[in-house]
């Protein structure tokens, strides 16, 4: 679990998306099984908090589980990176923040033009005060009505002469707590992050580092030298599958984590009698994708996942170490990544075609053997048959890793989630003939039908609410757990049905 933006206390946010995921669901182990604890009748399923070296932190734990109905026990780990943010002033910010006023409207995605429009009025009227506390108002009162040479002052007058300093005085504190408690602590995390500043570099790289670290050590590769690695060696890790969930601002710094990880890993594969062997799932998932752009121009999202994950599993026995079944963000501002990690949406797709910012499905290059296009390729062989062994490159790992963004469409700016949206349309596979969307983006807080209206009541700022099993959205929402526990519960699947 990746946390999002804010000064976050060290596993709060594991503790509750821990109950909503584990605990308290009912279909993890039959309630037949007494409880673990107490021999008892079972209530809840009981989780344990265990220090762990892989976290290399002393105010972080591992919460660990028994085994759930399939055999299977699980490991919860949060990676922590709020205590790297830190050093953030009042510069760092205003610089992000420019950038976010002083641009074209044509540059402002249209879901979030009323918030841009609503930042510039706020901004606008917070400079008027300021700027009518610092002016003499009655004396300008008088010289527009032909008064400048009239010294009197009555009673109005004097009372204006201190109630507009006084004004001016209490926006101006009100303005510094707001920036300091509020747009410091929280957006300017995101100013800090996004912002690829020489001022912001060092603590990108060390949050990223600190990242990959934890991933590689959990997958097995952190301490082993791969040219000594024997063919069919195992990697030191006692994990099978690894879910990667993050949220707000953490699915940024997840995306990264993910990114730099696969590139330094890709090819760790065993590659002895690679002209005999074959890779028949990703075989079929290459030519899923050509089959999608030579034909419909859409893709079969159920088959395309199905065929990710049967492809995951068989890079694993191919001697990959990659472990990542699943990447799940949460309230994710990936939705505006043209206005977050590009310049607009040509630059985005730039960096997309460069293989600089992954894609789903992953980016593919024509491989003249075969004729076809791939999202691997092949090391000294000969075969035209696309069937064969071929190392996936550095960004494909989007066609192993199934990515299901959930997330809560805004309403009048503070209702619903507007940091959040759908991003399957912002990462997906440009090509010149088709765009090929390989993320599953699932509505929630509250359900929507298929025309997207909504299926209750939109709840008041729902960017923190993802895992609250208190939330209920109407009488529609009327799932044993809230709707949108359910679907969290489902991506995630810890029974791997």
């Amino acid at each position: 679990m990746i946390h999002g933006m804010g000064e976050q206390v060290p596993m709060d946010t594991l503790r509750g998306f821990v109950d909503a995921t584990w605990v308290t669901d009912e279909n993890l182990i039959p309630r037949t099984r007494s409880d673990s604890n107490t021999g008892q009748q079972r209530v809840q399923n009981p989780v344990w908090s265990k220090p762990d070296r892989r976290n290399r932190s002393f105010e972080l734990r591992r919460i660990t589980t028994e085994e759930a109905r399939n055999g299977v026990r699980t490991d919860f780990y949060e990676f922590y990176w709020a205590h790297l943010m830190h050093g953030t002033t009042w510069e760092h910010f205003k610089a992000w923040f420019a950038d976010l006023l002083w641009r074209s409207p044509k540059r402002v995605p249209n879901n979030v033009y009323g918030a841009w429009i609503a930042l510039w009025i706020g901004t606008a009227v917070v400079a008027i005060i300021f700027l009518s506390s610092t002016l003499p108002l009655g004396d300008l009162r008088q010289c527009l009505a032909g008064e400048c040479d009239n010294a009197a002052c009555d009673a109005s007058d004097l009372c204006w002469s201190w109630i507009g300093p006084v004004i001016g005085a209490v926006v101006s504190v009100a303005a510094g707590a707001f920036i300091n408690v509020y747009l410091l602590k929280y957006f300017g995390d995101v100013a800090r992050y996004v912002k690829a500043t020489p001022l912001n570099v060092a603590r990108r790289q060390e949050i990223r580092e600190k990242g990959v670290e934890l991933l590689e050590t959990l997958m097995g590769v952190r301490d082993v030298d791969p040219s000594k690695r024997k063919k069919g060696d195992p990697w030191n890790t006692e994990y099978e599958r690894i879910i990667v969930v993050s949220h707000s601002l953490g699915t940024v710094v997840a995306y990264d984590i993910l990114k730099e990880s696969f590139a330094r890993i890709n090819r760790y594969l065993d590659r002895g009698g690679q002209t005999r062997k074959k890779q028949p799932y990703r075989h079929k998932l290459e030519q899923l994708l050509q089959h999608a752009i030579d034909t419909s121009g859409t893709l079969d999202l159920d088959k395309f996942r199905k065929l990710q994950n049967l492809a995951w599993q068989e890079l694993k026995s191919d001697g990959s170490p990659w472990l990542v079944s699943d990447f799940i963000t949460l309230g994710s501002p990936l939705t505006h990544a043209e206005f977050l990690l590009a310049h607009d949406e040509e630059d985005l797709r730039a960096q997309q075609e460069e293989r600089i910012l992954p894609t789903c499905p992953p980016a593919l290059e024509w491989d003249s053997r075969t004729k076809r296009q791939h999202f691997s390729y092949q090391l000294g062989s000969n075969s035209s048959s696309g069937e064969y062994f071929r190392y996936p490159h550095h960004a494909a790992h989007f066609a192993f890793t199934r990515w299901t963004n959930i997330y809560s469409k805004s309403k009048n700016i503070l209702w619903g989630d507007i940091i959040s949206g759908p991003v399957a349309d912002h990462f997906d596979l440009s090509t010149p003939v088709a765009r090929l969307q390989g993320i599953l983006d699932i509505p929630v807080l509250p359900q929507r039908d298929q025309e997207g209206k909504p299926k209750g009541n939109v709840p008041f700022f729902t960017h923190t609410k993802y895992w609250d099993m208190s939330v209920r959205t109407g009488p529609g929402d009327n799932w044993a757990v809230p709707y949108h526990i359910h679907k969290l519960r489902e991506a995630i699947n810890l029974l791997d049905d």
